[in-house]
């Protein structure tokens, strides 16, 4: 299959919804109460593309996966133990890979994605949370060389923040 990541346009915003529902029920089927009606909603993805911060994956020219990579580093990850050499950081959100795409190693081009879309900008690290309940994201984001910062407490639980300077 061939592969293309592109920013995502308000065409792709009835997609990207599909491509939430879609994660989050088989999250739901796997007992990871991690994103729901709330979050992510329409209104985040609209922003996300107005923002031109979202990216798709498309293979043979269906989106299987999205990713955002922008400057908004949540309050919330304040008394993580970010390191002073990661300044200035971009962050990483909602990373969705469509469930019958999983395991393909999707996840991983889309953080090098992210990467090299943090060292175009100047940024000198990329730091973001993962779901404590979520096995699959905590196994990824040290494989790949993130290490881990601390937890946060968010509306569905803990999250662990992750920062891998570049």
């Amino acid at each position: 299959m061939n592969f293309t990541i592109r920013p995502a346009t308000s065409e792709d915003a009835s997609t990207l919804l599909q491509l939430v529902r879609d994660c989050v029920a088989a999250m739901r089927a796997a007992g990871i109460e991690q994103w729901d009606e709330v979050y992510p909603d329409a209104g985040i993805i609209g922003r996300d593309i107005t923002a031109g911060t979202l990216d798709v994956m498309c293979a043979d020219g269906t989106m299987v996966a999205c990713i955002t990579v922008d400057k908004n580093l949540d309050p919330l990850w304040q008394q993580m133990d970010w390191s002073s050499a990661g300044e200035p950081a971009i962050a990483v959100h909602r990373l969705m890979v469509h469930p019958s795409q999983q395991g393909r190693g999707l996840s991983k081009q889309l953080m090098h994605h992210a990467e090299a879309v943090a060292q175009r900008m100047g940024c000198r690290s990329i730091r973001l949370d993962s779901f404590l309940q979520n096995p699959a994201a905590m196994a990824l984001y040290p494989r790949l060389g993130y290490r881990r910062t601390g937890t946060a407490m968010m509306r569905k639980g803990e999250f662990a923040g992750f920062e891998k300077l570049l």
